[in-house]
């Protein structure tokens, strides 16, 4: 794996991926059923989207082509506290296999193509894939403040609206 690719997941990435399971410990099957609205997704549903994102960008970093498509999320990840971690942490093995595949010769020469003409280098798409579990943790916190529930682990001061 490239040294600053290694970096800046384990520094940057991985604390992200840890706010999101510090969520999921917080709750059980039936706060996944929550929505704030009928044109809102689940938590469960929620959960369960990001768990797709992740595994486009891992397919991405095998590939470096980005193909992201939204589905509804699977009933069974999106209903199962356990489910979703066992998702989680599947996903979380792949993507550091993936990341394990990229070579210092495919940090200077290569990019993500991400559709439409967009490419991006393959750390800044490392580093979008972040901005994904960011966005992700923010709407979280929405449900859980219209949910009445205290904001988990680190969220008070690493998330907090």
């Amino acid at each position: 794996m490239n040294e600053n690719i290694e970096r800046h997941y384990r520094d940057v990435v991985l604390p992200y991926q840890e706010l999101r399971d510090q969520l999921v410990d917080a709750l059980a099957d039936e706060d996944l059923a929550f929505r704030p609205s009928a044109n809102n997704l689940t938590l469960g549903g929620l959960c369960a989207r990001l768990a797709a994102t992740q595994e486009a960008y891992v397919a991405s970093f095998k590939t470096f082509a980005a193909k992201f498509a939204y589905a509804e999320p699977a009933a069974e990840s999106a209903a199962s506290v356990a489910a979703l971690k066992a998702r989680y942490r599947a996903l979380d093995a792949e993507f550091a296999a993936a990341l394990e595949g990229i070579s210092d010769a495919d940090v200077a020469e290569r990019a993500i193509d991400r559709g439409g003409g967009h490419r991006l280098p393959v750390f800044l798409h490392l580093d979008v894939y972040r901005e994904a579990l960011l966005i992700f943790c923010g709407k979280a916190s929405v449900y859980l403040a219209a949910m009445g529930k205290e904001l988990p682990g680190k969220w008070r001061s690493w998330i907090w609206l």
